[in-house]
Parts: structure tokens; sequence; C-alpha cells
């Protein structure tokens, strides 16, 4: 695992010179809201995130960077804490919490996993799941709705499923071994979508005119979709899950104070701007009812 300290401050002021004296400005103090044992060491929210998979989490030119990296620093900037980041991959979310070695996790399990995983969940910040993007320009798909449902500024748009019969005449491309591959190749036949070793191999085949449609993770699709001019979300594949901050099962008090911080992000428009930093203009997904 790597650790890496991320103090939020308001602003840093540098030395002023005043009739030649140099002069050091005070610097914000941070404020704790929550102390040991709620969190496990005194002034840090130590989040758990994977530091391999973008949009979520990353590196953007050396440093860790990502949807859940902005979300963790909001929570602790909140909360008056240092963020420390830990990377605890695809499916260690559940073994750092119970260890203690994290406070939360983002992004690495999904809310309806939770019971299996034995963790807890203090609220979700994003519904992710299949979904289909094609070019804007493509006749091949009435896209309409679609379309001005992803250029809606309001989130809280909902997307209708794509309809079968119009995926069933198109030619479709996903990245081999996918879960929006696996589903297009369950529901439609074997050797029906197109696979390429990247969802990026996908995309360029999208706008070269070799396929109509690609099939992928809406996030992941949104993300890379910011870099082609003309790809725009074409509509959900299935139900959507959401996908939320995870805390050890029995932290009942830390789960309300991160549920409470949470809902003060996004009612202060801060989850917003986040996800539209790294999702461009994809509109809120329709998630699974609850069982």
């Amino acid at each position: 695992m790597r650790y890496r300290r991320l103090m939020i401050l308001g602003a840093v002021v540098a030395v002023l010179a005043v009739s030649g004296c140099a002069k050091e400005a005070d610097t914000p103090v941070l404020e704790p809201s929550v102390a040991p044992p709620v969190i496990g060491e005194a002034g840090v929210l130590r989040a758990g995130v994977d530091l391999g998979y973008p949009p979520f989490a990353g590196k953007d030119g050396g440093e860790e960077a990502g949807l859940d990296v902005d979300i963790a620093a909001a929570l602790a900037e909140r909360l008056g804490l240092t963020l420390e980041l830990v990377d605890i991959g695809s499916d260690g979310a559940a073994e750092a919490l119970e260890s203690g070695d994290i406070d939360i996790a983002l992004g690495a399990l999904p809310i309806t996993d939770a019971v299996l995983a034995d963790v807890a969940f203090a609220g979700s910040y994003l519904v992710d799941g299949p979904a289909f993007f094609t070019v804007a320009a493509s006749s091949s798909v009435d896209t309409t709705a679609s379309t001005e449902a992803s250029e809606s500024a309001d989130a809280s748009v909902s997307v209708p499923t794509m309809d079968v019969t119009t995926i069933s005449g198109l030619r479709v491309g996903a990245q081999e071994g996918s879960v929006a591959y696996w589903m297009v190749e369950s529901e439609y036949g074997e050797g029906f979508a197109t696979a390429y070793d990247t969802l990026t191999d996908a995309f360029d085949a999208l706008v070269a005119g070799d396929i109509d449609a690609v099939a992928c993770d809406a996030a992941v699709g949104a993300y890379i979709g910011r870099d082609y001019t003309d790809v725009v979300f074409a509509g959900q594949y299935g139900s959507g899950v959401p996908v939320g901050v995870a805390i050890a099962k029995d932290a009942t008090e830390l789960e309300m104070v991160v549920r409470e911080t949470l809902d003060a992000v996004v009612a202060e428009g801060v989850l917003d701007t986040i996800r539209s930093k790294w999702l461009g203009a994809l509109p809120m997904l329709d998630a699974a009812s609850a069982e």
C-alpha cells in the first residue's frame, strides 16, 4: 500500500515584503470535528481508493487524482482533517476497513454488495452501470432523447434503458472481457459484439465508423468520451448500481458524521461540480431497486 497525505487548506500565503521586511503569513489551522476513536488517527481522515481505476482514482501528472480523490478531499475539508489516501486496489475495501487501516473507502464496492462484504455505507455519491455511447452524427440509432439528457445541466435527469430492438440492428463494440461485453454477448449471442483490447480502441473504432455504438461502464465511458468531440451518451443498459462511501459495519458514529457531511457536499453543489469535472455531462443513471 502507498500512502499520501494531502493537506486541505483554504489559502496559502507566501512571504510578503513590507518596507524591506519579510513577513510570513499565518497558516490556516484545521479544526477537527471528529477524533479517535471515531477515526483511527487524530487529525487525519484515511480514505481507501483504487488508484488503478480512472476516473475514480489514478495518477495525473504523477499526482493522485480522480472523482473519489476529490470527494474524499471534500469530506476531509469539511471535517477539518488532513486527507491520507490509501491504495486498497479493486477488492481490498472490506479487509482494510475491518483491520482499521482506513476510516472510509470510496468506489471499491457497490452498495448492493455491502451485506456480503460485511461493511456499512454512509451514503451514495454516484449511480454507475453499463451504458451505450455513439457519435452525435450517427444515423444508425435515434439518440435524440438521450443526447438532450446528456446535455442537460440537471443531474437528476432520468435516463431510459435503450430499447433492445434498436441495439440488435447495430454494430456494437466493447472492451473484451468487460462486464458490458459479456452482457451484450449473453443477450444477443456469441460474436454479436466486436471485441477490442482497450476501451480507447473501441472509441477509436466508433469515431472511425467501424462500429455504431460502444457498450461500457457509464462513468469510464463518459471520462474517455471527453477526448472525442462527437461522442455522446446514448442510453443506459440495464439497472445502475449506487456507489457510496463505505465504513466499518460497527462504526455507527462515523457513519452518521460522514453521511451528514456527504449530504452537505451534495446540497452545496460541490458533488455536481466534481461529477462534471470527471464525467462531463453524463446524466444521473437509474439505480436498481433496493432489495
